[in-house]
């Protein structure tokens, strides 16, 4: 009885040294509030690339550990790069936020919608501009 004993407690001992490993390494790979990124990006007419881009700032926050957030400020898309964005902030339930924009518009009107919240570091891509999205990372002109 003394060695089963002794291995139920081995067990026990093993499990607990295996959850406060998990714990700690959960607790130091969180991401810190810190590493905020938003992303504007203005797109008219983007479907053959905006998948891509998405994608290419997903995997970028993913391995610096930062928490994400894109704004897509559509101007008046005539294919489907709205459904593209759609797909893919359901796909994978990003902080992504689309707002259709028409030419007209005032840019500062615009950009308080996607005002960075505090602590958050703001990068403005007008795709438009086709040198621009080499500010992307992953992405090559």
């Amino acid at each position: 009885m003394v060695p089963y004993m002794a291995w139920i407690l081995f067990t026990y001992g093993i499990a607990v040294v295996f959850v406060h490993l998990s714990h700690s390494r959960y607790l130091r790979y969180k991401p810190d509030p810190r590493k905020r990124v938003h992303y504007i990006l203005v797109a008219h007419n983007h479907e053959n690339q905006m998948e891509w881009y998405l994608r290419a700032l997903i995997w970028y926050s993913c391995l610096r550990a930062q928490t994400l957030r894109i704004t897509v400020l559509d101007e008046d898309s005539k294919d489907d790069t709205l459904a593209i964005v759609e797909r893919m902030k359901h796909a994978n339930e990003m902080n992504l936020t689309v707002i259709p924009i028409t030419k007209l518009q005032d840019a500062n009107e615009v950009l308080l919608h996607g005002a960075p919240d505090e602590g958050e570091l703001l990068t403005y891509i007008d795709l438009r501009i086709p040198q621009e999205a080499a500010k992307i990372p992953y992405v090559q002109v």
